[in-house]
């Protein structure tokens, strides 16, 4: 069983597939910038993938994983600075869906 009790799964969608690049890689930039915030805050682990099977559908996912509710609540507070910071630097219209979820069970097939 992994560390995480909480988990976040957001979908963003891009207008070009050239904001989806732009946005994929100034997101990780901003990501990589505050790691030791999310660390601390409680942030266990991130992947981020970019959706294929949604034809005409330019989108990317970000799985987050959370030690607890208040980890979750603690980086929210981060993702607010980050999210203004990417919108200030990069201009991206995106749109964004989130859904959370408490880990129930946890199968790791390694």
């Amino acid at each position: 069983m992994s560390d995480s009790k909480l988990i976040s799964y957001i979908t963003s969608d891009f207008q070009t597939r050239s904001d989806m690049k732009v946005g994929e890689v100034e997101w990780e930039k901003i990501m990589n910038k505050n790691f030791d915030k999310f660390k601390k805050a409680g942030a266990v682990r991130q992947t981020v993938t970019q959706i294929w099977n949604k034809e005409g559908t330019l989108r990317l996912g970000h799985l987050w994983e959370y030690k607890d509710e208040k980890a979750f609540v603690e980086c929210q507070k981060i993702f607010r600075e980050a999210e203004l910071e990417f919108k200030n630097k990069t201009g991206i219209v995106w749109k964004v869906f989130s859904n959370r979820g408490i880990v129930l069970y946890d199968v790791n097939y390694q």
